[in-house]
């Protein structure tokens, strides 16, 4: 910078010393013109630039028409005014600076080889103002002269990379406005030569990385192809990390970042994109002076990328800052600029989400008027036109749900249809356009009856299930559509191959979209008649997708290693890094750091699309063919020794009449067993009844022999694969394998006095159970690091279920902002220590309340169990800080008296349960006079939304190593025994009069439970009744 401001006070010493008639006085207004410009491009100073303009008109002025210098001369000049354009927007600008270039090409013999350089100016300028004024012509004539520089170049030349570059966003932009996918191809092509063709430490090198990922994003927008996508992000982020932090084209580069990380979540859903995207979008706003022409464009890009947060988080901040900022950018974009349109539309999305968010009936007729204004806005021909006429469709018939006007749905159907024919035939966004047509297509057939709506909008979701190019969330969405309303007209068979397809492409992204997916497959499979093993691997396939690739991915690979070293070594390393921690928590407020998190999020993807074709190679080698593959008939049928695993895949129904006591009955046990020898069942819920405690199930009354726990043991498993892949290590004796710690936890300021009681207990009952007591201070990393060499992880304290982000729930350590999540321990890979039991007595730790995930078992048992745990035990809801000490006594001495055996820990956890039932049923009966009563769960009658079907209530299973599947109808009641439960959508309980007049005479207190609320919680939850006793379950082999 010194030498550069050194060279213009040199130079403007120079021209005030020469006299004004001088010949060579325009050469030195020329010189110093110049070196006005590159101090305006280094320093962003408008002084400069204005100074600039100023001595190279009078340097034109000074020129003769004849002088073979006047072209180059006029070229500086309209360079200069385009400059202060860009600047300021000034239109008057613009048209001189393309006025002058173009006398400088006129002036220039067609083999002067200064020629494609004015060619090339005449361009940049003819292409700015197309985009001011949307005049199609100076886009043609934009390329063509492009085109011509680029020819006129020489391989060799050290400009020829900037006029590629030049010729490939004048020819993007004109895909943008036709459409025209040759363009667009060309324009990567063109894009691509101009990074090739130039050195790593060149200062444009930045520009070109930015246009090559501009149209490399733009091609995936098209043509949906996800590498295009991915190499557009990395080569963006490039752009930036080489651009310095005080550089004037730092915020473009940061916006276009933003731009195709945004996108990039959109397609995978990965948080870390659309933080990031809105992190660097809200840098390029701040980057951008206030009279900046690009900032209302760079708030137009943070406001969407809010918006999308909004739509995964829920944050209410985000979706009020995002129609504030486009608000903003709508009233920084003149009237007659091109974009206007686009801007429109999202200030109009941002509007009407933040309508669904609250119900502001001013936020809904307002996202109308702005997206009517977007459609007036949009050329007849312009690509955008579908998607802007989409969005108006939606918005009437959201408007429609709210007013119930016929004439906004009418209208809604209207512009549906008009957004659909305005749609390419293989656009990815066309299935997303037959959707909605098809929604209000059905919405006004609801209201109307007009049988041509229905088969119109049967017509429409058909259509758009079979656009290849949509993204699968989409697809899946309208399988559904199709699939019910086959079901309706009992055309079960076309209803269950659309479903099973749909399992099949169900992203991992996107599993809490779909929640029930693989439960409503599996009960339309059976209405077709389709064998139980087939229902059953679609509720596989379907159901507890993470766990499954978790457990996929960290299986046991020892038989390929001695049979094929190299591929083993290859699918170690994929798996590996596909099993690391994806996610980061960390603000990505650094250059450093986030290039980081991008490099390690391409080394994933890489590695996404390398494992299936390894594991195809694997499977190609002779007795590897059902690697990793869902389990066979015949594994289903071998998985039910030594005990029958039971899978339930039905709405909430009364647990004993309908599910539990029909199947016990199947099973043969229908009374408690001689001698203590008691059988054992699984449990494999699906949905909602995931919440649900089978294992309690029944009418709990002194004498009654009527319910679950005095017929057979329980344990639950999340899929028939979990079983299966923890019954594969019996073999290797893994509890020879593990260390001899007891790993006790305990928090002596959580305000729990029985919780250190319990830990008490157990320590010293170690040394009869040949374990090491270890306690180290309650901090996360500490607890991480212990459990890496325990073989019993004992927890007393508090548990926390998060609502919104299960993977987020913990257990409550020391301090603020100390806990072990869910996320934490799912990322431990303890497997090849083998721990044997993860005791969580702590409330709530099997809970997932996330409705949009209710078909992953996303909760702290799990994520032990995914850790490498053979057994946990853990709870329902919430449980008695004083009751759990007998829980955990009796289990512990049980494992004492008979051995560290998977047999002993679920016969401990039977015991403990039933003796607390039992002193609970003696102690009801003593306060409330009676010896018998009954309890009644009331039926949630929510809606299951679009999951619900007219099908047959199925119970499906496998039963003494046999598939089998029984069918009952519903009833009204299930019996617990004591007073009325209600059980509400969110599987909580919540505690009746009755319950809580018995909670207040508890033996001896101590029913505090062990519970720290996260965030919103529901009203008190007091510990009676069937409350005090079922919440405890066992998860394991």
């Amino acid at each position: 910078m010194d030498d550069l401001r050194s060279s213009v006070e040199v130079a403007d010493l120079e021209v005030e010393a020469i006299p004004q008639d001088h010949p060579n006085r325009a050469g030195w207004l020329k010189s110093l013109g110049n070196r006005l410009g590159r101090r305006f491009g280094r320093t962003g100073l408008m002084n400069n630039l204005n100074r600039a303009i100023e001595v190279a008109d009078m340097a034109v002025e000074a020129t003769p028409q004849d002088h073979p210098d006047r072209a180059g001369r006029l070229n500086n000049l309209g360079n200069n005014l385009g400059l202060r354009f860009g600047r300021t927007g000034s239109m008057n600008d613009l048209n001189r600076a393309i006025e002058v270039t173009d006398i400088a090409v006129k002036a220039t013999p067609k083999d002067h080889p200064n020629r494609a350089g004015w060619l090339n100016s005449l361009g940049v300028w003819l292409s700015r103002r197309f985009e001011r004024t949307g005049f199609i012509d100076d886009l043609n004539r934009a390329v063509e002269v492009a085109d011509m520089a680029v020819k006129a170049t020489p391989q060799d030349h050290p400009d020829r990379a900037i006029r590629l570059n030049n010729l490939g966003s004048w020819l993007g932009k004109r895909f943008e406005r036709t459409g025209l996918i040759d363009d667009l191809n060309r324009a990567v092509e063109v894009a691509d030569m101009a990074v090739k063709a130039t050195p790593q430490d060149h200062p444009n090198r930045a520009i070109f990385l930015n246009s090559q990922g501009a149209w490399l994003g733009r091609r995936f927008d098209r043509t949906g192809l996800t590498d295009d996508l991915n190499r557009a992000v990395e080569v963006a982020d490039i752009a930036v990390e080489v651009t310095p932090q005080d550089h004037p084209n730092r915020a473009a580069f940061l916006q276009n970042l933003g731009v195709w990380l945004g996108r990039r979540f959109q397609r995978t859903g990965s948080i870390d994109d659309i933080s990031r995207a809105v992190e660097v979008a809200d840098m390029a706003v701040k980057a951008t002076p206030r009279d900046h022409p690009d900032r209302a464009a760079h708030l137009n890009n943070l406001g969407t990328w809010l918006s999308k947060r909004f739509e995964r988080t829920g944050s209410i901040d985000d979706i009020n800052r995002a129609v504030e900022v486009a608000d903003i950018a709508v009233k920084a974009t003149p009237q007659d600029y091109p974009d206007r349109a686009g801007r429109l539309n999202n200030l109009g999305n941002n509007l009407g989400l933040r309508f669904d968010r609250t119900g502001s009936i001013d936020d809904v007729n307002r996202a109308v008027e702005v997206a009517d204004m977007a459609v007036e806005a949009t050329p007849q021909n312009h690509p955008n036109r579908a998607a802007i006429l989409n969005n108006l469709g939606h918005r009437l018939g959201r408007r429609f749900e709210r007013t119930r006007s016929i004439d906004d749905l009418n209208r809604a159907v209207e512009v549906a249809e008009m957004a659909v024919e305005a749609t390419l035939q293989d656009h990815p966004s066309g299935a997303l356009h037959l959707s909605n047509l098809g929604d209000w297509l059905g919405t006004r057939f609801d209201q109307t009856k007009a049988i041509g709506d229905l088969e119109r909008s049967i017509s429409s979701f058909t259509k758009g299930w079979n656009c290849p190019s949509a993204p699968p969330s989409i697809r899946i969405r309208l399988a559904r559509k199709v699939a019910r309303y086959l079901a309706s007209q009992s055309d079960w068979e076309g209803s269950s191959t659309l479903l099973e397809d749909a399992v099949k492409r169900l992203p991992t992204h996107m599993l809490a979209d779909f929640a029930g997916l693989a439960s409503m497959a599996a009960a339309t499979a059976l209405n077709a008649g389709k064998e139980a093993h087939h229902a059953l691997k679609l509720l596989e396939l379907g159901r507890g997708v993470i766990a499954g690739l978790l457990l996929e991915i960290r299986t046991d690979i020892s038989d390929l290693e001695r049979q094929h070293p190299e591929l083993a070594e290859e699918f170690v390393s994929l798996r590996d890094e596909l099993d690391s921690p994806a996610a980061t928590t960390a603000p990505l407020t650094i250059l450093e750091n986030a290039s980081s998190v991008e490099s390690r999020g391409k080394r994933r993807r890489e590695a996404e699309k390398r494992f299936p074709v390894v594991l195809a190679e694997i499977r190609s080698k002779r007795g590897f063919l059902n690697f990793l593959l869902p389990p066979t008939p015949d594994e289903l049928e071998t998985a039910a020794d030594p005990g029958p695993i039971v899978v339930i895949n039905q709405t909430l129904q009364w647990l004993w009449d309908v599910a539990a006591s029909p199947i016990l009955e199947e099973l043969g046990f229908k009374e408690p067993p001689s001698k203590d020898n008691w059988p054992h069942i699984w449990w494999i819920l699906t949905g909602q009844l995931s919440q649900l405690p089978f294992h309690a199930a029944g009418r709990h009354f002194i004498g009654s022999i009527d319910t679950v726990l005095d017929r057979a043991m329980s344990s639950y498993s999340s899929s028939i694969k979990a079983l299966i892949y923890g019954r594969r290590h019996r073999g290797a004796n893994p509890i020879q394998q593990a260390s001899e710690n007891a790993l006790l936890i305990t928090v002596p300021e959580s305000g729990l006095p029985f919780a250190l009681d319990e830990v008490a207990m157990l320590e010293k009952l170690c040394p009869l159970l040949k374990l090491n007591p270890v306690k180290p201070v309650p901090q996360r990393d500490e607890v991480l690091a212990h459990l890496r060499a325990c073989k019993i992880f004992h927890f007393a304290s508090h548990g926390q279920s998060n609502p919104l982000e299960p993977s987020e729930s913990c257990l409550v350590l020391s301090g603020e902002n100390n806990s072990v999540t869910v996320a934490d321990l799912r990322d431990c890979r303890l497997q090849e220590n083998s721990p044997f039991l993860a005791y969580l007595s702590a409330c709530s730790t099997k809970v997932n309340v996330a409705e949009r995930l209710v078909d992953e078992e996303i909760h702290l048992v799990s994520a032990c169990q995914l850790a490498g745990f053979r057994h946990v035990i853990g709870t329902l809801w919430k449980v008695s800080d004083q009751y759990c000490v007998n829980v955990a006594r009796i289990l512990y001495e049980t494992i004492k008296d008979e051995g560290m055996t998977d047999h002993a820990v679920c016969r401990g956890l039977h015991r403990a349960i039933r003796a607390l039932r039992d002193k609970d049923m003696v102690r009801q009966t003593r306060e409330e006079g009676h010896t018998a009563g009954n309890v009644t769960v009331n039926k949630d009658e929510t809606s299951g939304g679009e999951a619900d079907m007219n099908v047959d209530n199925n119970v499906t299973g496998v039963i003494e190593g046999k598939v089998g599947q029984w069918t009952h109808p519903g009833k009204d009641e299930i019996v617990y025994g004591e007073t009325i439960t209600p059980w509400n959508r969110n599987g909580t309980v919540n505690a009746g009069r009755e319950q809580q007049k018995s909670v207040d005479k508890l033996d001896g207190g101590g029913d505090k439970p062990r519970q720290s609320h996260w965030g919103v919680t529901g009203g008190s939850l007091r510990l009676a009744g069937p409350l005090i006793w079922a919440a405890y379950i066992h998860a394991g082999l």
